[in-house]
């Protein structure tokens, strides 16, 4: 069975409006809200918790499918 065959998870990075990996960004899509609420709080966190933040959005990039392997608008 293809991607575009199944329903896609909630949350799938959004390569469309991504400034780096599009993870903030599918974040916020899955969630329902704007994308710069998302990338603020992993600014932030990035600042307080810089190693566990970056280990956290790394693993997000490399595990959140993306919008294009499903054919999504």
């Amino acid at each position: 069975m293809h991607h575009h065959d199944q329903r896609p998870p909630r949350f799938l990075r959004d390569t469309t409006a991504a400034y780096l990996g599009g993870v903030c960004a599918g974040i916020a899509r899955g969630l329902g809200i704007r994308a710069i609420g998302v990338r603020v709080a992993v600014a932030v966190c990035a600042v307080l918790f810089t190693a566990p933040t970056l280990i956290a959005y790394g693993a997000a990039w490399l595990f959140m499918h993306s919008r294009d392997e499903f054919r999504l608008p």
